[in-house]
């Protein structure tokens, strides 16, 4: 029995040992990853631009004033940079104190893939610099087998970058805002604009659709090197659940009009978000709306003489999937003029299976509006959202303007 006592003894105190000795190895090597980052309370943001890669980036309009020190960082960046998998920094204009974001638009290790292949992918020698990438011949022709391969190769590969169809050869037309109209296209611009197009999108999405003409996308400051400059919009909905339910309504009144603008208020394009997650639109303390997560969309080009490729080109195309989830067909999107998947999307953002904005309704509202709940089923289940959709703006804008509704408290 002593025996038994002292050999759990034993046992406890390796147990214990070993314990310690993790702890130890843990701290240390915390620790040695402090040194390595230097101080944790600095606030250089020289420090993530990887100027030294471009034209291999997404261009320099806005390198004066991070160079000048007119954008800081918030004093957390150090614990930031060590534990960000998604390379979104926070900051601070020295003049106004107004909140921006800084983003380098992809995570450490695709950046460091992307170069990797960068002197393969341009048919220069092994050891090629970025700045080599001037001197190349075929960067349009780059660009247009780019977009091309992401609509070509949707499903069997892994897609990157923008989708635009249903033909490549317009591209141009939708990049002309990022040339700042002019007329003259230098090869650093070009090869910024494939950079873009094959790591991400986002800052050409958000120049083209500007927050000045009433889209609902971030402000956009300016890109130096790798990291894009945009303007902080607010809290994500998936923080504002707790919310009031009447706020909540304004919210879903100007996602649903999101979804509209995104379909018909370009007078040349239609733009698809493909990624609809209440972690990536947020609201401000005005409850407007914006989306801040402009990675995947797919653009398409409403203007196109349709080829005998296209034989149903002038009919809508109707989400033909049920289930959970945002599922769609990229192929089938890019084969008509106009589709319903945004009219869709948002009313799964409102309604869907997964933490719904507006569910559960009030009783309240259920009582005197029981042809809500109806509409926002048929916008997620039914045959037309075209005509359910101004029906729901409808309802929505009424009871906006109802005391009995605006004055309801906190919802869960």
């Amino acid at each position: 029995m002593i025996d038994k006592k002292y050999e759990r003894m034993l046992l406890r105190r390796r147990f214990c040992k070993r314990v310690i000795f993790m702890i130890l190895v843990f701290g240390l090597s915390f620790y040695a990853s402090v040194l390595m980052f230097g101080d944790l309370k600095s606030t250089n943001v020289l420090q993530l631009i990887d100027l030294n890669r471009c034209p291999a980036c997404y261009g320099v309009t806005v390198c004066p004033e991070l160079y000048s020190n007119q954008i800081l960082l918030e004093s957390n960046y150090g614990w930031t940079k060590m534990f960000n998998a998604k390379n979104i920094y926070y900051g601070f204009t020295k003049s106004n104190n107004r909140r921006v974001v800084l983003k380098k638009l992809s995570h450490s290790w695709e950046l460091k893939e992307f170069d990797s292949k960068l002197c393969k992918t341009w048919g220069l020698k092994e050891n090629c610099k970025p700045t080599d990438l001037l001197s190349v011949k075929n960067a349009d022709k780059k660009i247009k087998n780019l977009v091309k391969y992401n609509l070509s190769h949707p499903e069997t590969e892994p897609r990157k970058g923008l989708v635009y169809c249903p033909y490549p050869y317009s591209i141009y037309s939708l990049l002309q805002p990022v040339f700042n109209n002019q007329l003259t296209k230098y090869a650093s611009d070009v090869i910024n604009i494939w950079t873009m197009l094959s790591i991400n999108p986002e800052p050409i999405i958000i120049q083209v659709l500007p927050k000045s003409k009433g889209w609902p996308v971030p402000a956009f400051g300016g890109v130096c090197g790798r990291l894009e400059l945009v303007a902080y919009e607010g809290e994500p909905l998936s923080s504002l659940m707790h919310v009031a339910w009447h706020r909540k309504l304004k919210f879903a009144s100007k996602i649903l009009a999101a979804a509209m603008d995104f379909t018909f208020k370009h007078d040349r394009f239609r733009f698809y978000l493909m990624d609809w997650s209440i972690d990536n639109i947020v609201a401000n303390e005005r409850d407007e709306v914006t989306f801040i997560d402009l990675e995947d969309v797919i653009v398409i080009d409403k203007h196109i003489s349709p080829q005998k490729d296209l034989p149903h080109w002038y009919k809508r195309y109707s989400r033909e999937f049920t289930g959970h989830g945002f599922t769609f067909s990229i192929h089938d999107l890019c084969k008509h003029h106009l589709s319903d998947h945004n009219l869709w999307a948002a009313c799964y953002v409102l309604a869907g299976q997964e933490n719904p904005l507006l569910y559960p309704i009030p009783n309240e509202v259920n009582v005197s509006r029981p042809h809500f709940d109806v509409l926002l089923n048929e916008c997620l289940n039914g045959q037309d959202r075209f005509r359910t959709m101004p029906k729901l703006q409808q309802v929505i804008s009424d009871m906006l303007a109802d005391e009995k509704i605006v004055g309801f408290g906190a919802v869960r």
